[in-house]
């Protein structure tokens, strides 16, 4: 499906202030703001523009502070992009604002005429920056006005810039941490320019500003969408939208532009993977390199510099796009927070989606999947407030879905009412607790009751007669069935915020093979693990060589996997 945004631009409507960089005039090339007929005529000649199938279209207010007009003139323009919405012709609604111009009324009259995402001009995340480039608000503003809108229940994007007075590229990436430990579902990064009529001109002219060189701009753009693309944020838009007043040259009057700035970094990002590939194939001759549908562009490198690179070394160089079907590659959902080697491997085995939730569990368990899913042979249960990426992720990978009937409490035991372990024989769990939905679910099992709420965490099932488990009583329960059970201490497990976590919520289990977020090295029965994992079938894979860390379980989920 493709992503379309109809701009609709409002050039410094209630800005309190001009900032240092800022002209919207010349950036947007719109002059006025426009009346609510003009709205509509801008919609209907974009939508002539716009394939009606397999198009997700939005309808974007950007330019100024949208929040800050009076709500009167929110409501009329609102209003238009509604009447699409209601007639199915558009299917979200988006808008920009500051940061200091966000509160509790302002977030109802938005959920009132169905206003699906907010994108906050945070441009930094570092209050010096802030003031020097004549900001008017600070950091704090930002996080209360994201936490705001989260907690309101729209989609967060904030944007950032580069190279604003005062920043350098580690506050700048510092910045992208930040965006992503807020909660940003999108973000999109602009190199400041130098534009005519701006308080930046003038310091530019001063000497006392120096905009980035285009090198450096996409040096470090690149590091960016490698911080963004780790979190799972999208990065929406990458480098200015001029105007024809700022490409004809009137208006730009230094830094760096490029119409393809963001094919520049990408393509520098796939340089620095390619780079290597010589050294590992000293004798040259043909290589052929996969790249995922959609990157083709970006792999060869813009102007094909990224091919003609290895063709300096390599006979023949082919690309070609790689084959990745639902049915062939599995959706992989595991915490936010997973170490990065883990992420990396995962990555290479399926389309790996990363969890967070904000207010609905504590902290510690606020990204694991087996708080939010119980997963079974008939269908995935999901707790009705899990994340709207999570919940598309699962529909495009054909995965059947089930609501539960409410979210995890906050606190244990409402924290657990997912948290049971589904094989072909048994529901387990503190049935005491379990989301009657999952009953519903799963029938024609035996329901298993075993004291320990959060089951899923500390029990590991390798088939219907071989389970690894870190709670005893749990251990004790299987016994008495006559299974084989493995207790595993799970004292030397990590869980942030916690004591220590469980071994079962270390582990997810694909096509036979234990997948391991940590060593067994590291853990005093890590051969006596290994041994019993053989003994069922499976083979141990160890995604990376450090502590054994509680993540919630890794859930490999195919849509081949589940029979109706």
């Amino acid at each position: 499906m493709k992503h379309f945004t109809i701009p609709i631009f409002v050039p410094e409507l209630a800005c309190p202030n001009r900032c240092v960089f800022c002209n919207q005039h010349s950036i947007s090339g719109c002059h006025k703001q426009p009346e609510p007929d003009e709205v509509r005529e801008i919609i209907l000649q974009h939508l002539k523009t716009i394939p009606e199938k397999d198009s997700h279209i939005e309808i974007g207010f950007f330019g100024g502070s949208f929040t800050g007009i009076e709500p009167e003139l929110q409501a009329l323009y609102l209003d238009v992009a509604r009447s699409f919405m209601s007639s199915g012709r558009i299917h979200g609604i988006r808008l920009s604002t500051r940061p200091d111009y966000i509160d509790a009324d302002a977030l109802k009259l938005l959920k009132s005429y169905g206003v699906t995402t907010i994108e906050l001009g945070a441009q930094s995340l570092d209050d010096e920056v802030l003031m020097l480039s004549g900001r008017g608000h600070t950091v704090r503003d930002v996080e209360k006005a994201s936490a705001l809108i989260r907690e309101a229940g729209f989609k967060l994007g904030l944007q950032m810039m580069t190279s604003l007075p005062g920043d350098t590229p580690e506050k700048a990436m510092e910045t992208a941490r930040r965006i992503v430990e807020l909660g940003a579902v999108c973000t999109r990064i602009y190199p400041t320019l130098v534009i005519r009529g701006t308080e930046l001109e003038k310091r530019w002219r001063n000497g006392d500003y120096q905009p980035q060189t285009l090198d450096e701009a996409v040096e470090l753009t690149a590091r960016l969408l490698e911080i963004f693309r780790e979190a799972g944020v999208e990065v929406i838009r990458v480098g200015l939208h001029p105007s024809e007043d700022l490409l004809g040259g009137n208006d730009l009057l230094a830094g760096p532009f490029h119409p393809n700035f963001r094919e520049l970094a990408e393509t520098l990002i796939w340089k620095r993977k390619l780079q290597p590939l010589p050294e590992l194939h000293p004798a040259g001759g043909s290589i052929r390199i996969p790249v995922p549908a959609g990157e083709m562009r970006y792999a060869t490198g813009f102007a094909s510099s990224n091919r003609e690179m290895l063709e300096t070394h390599f006979s023949r160089v082919e690309f070609y796009e790689e084959e990745v079907t639902f049915h062939k590659k599995p959706l992989i959902l595991t915490d936010k927070r997973t170490p990065l080697p883990v992420k990396n491997a995962l990555r290479n085995r399926g389309r790996l989606v990363l969890l967070s939730t904000e207010n609905m569990v504590y902290k510690s368990i606020s990204g694991h999947p087996d708080i939010f899913l119980c997963a079974g042979q008939e269908a995935v249960v999901m707790a009705p407030g899990i994340p709207e990426e999570i919940k598309n992720a699962l529909s495009i990978h054909g995965i059947p879905v089930i609501r539960g009937s409410a979210d995890p409490g906050k606190t244990y035991p409402a924290s657990a009412r997912y948290n049971a372990v589904i094989t072909p024989e048994y529901i387990i769990h503190n049935l005491k607790i379990t989301d009657p939905v999952i009953a519903e679910t799963f029938k024609k099992r035996k329901q298993l009751h075993v004291n320990q709420g959060y089951t899923r965490c500390n029990l590991l099932a390798l088939d219907n007669d071989r389970f690894i488990t870190s709670d005893r009583g749990i251990e004790k329960v299987l016994v008495k069935e006559g299974k084989p059970v493995l207790y595993a201490d799970p004292a030397p497990v990590r869980l942030h915020g916690q004591k220590h976590g469980f071994f079962p919520g270390c582990c997810g289990i694909l096509d036979r093979e234990v997948l391991i977020t940590g060593s067994l090295k590291y853990h005093p029965q890590g051969e006596e693990i290994r041994s019993f994992i053989g003994s069922a079938g499976y083979s141990v894979q160890e995604l990376y060589d450090g502590p054994l860390t509680d993540v919630g379980g890794i859930f490999m989920l195919k849509s081949t996997h589940f029979r109706q």
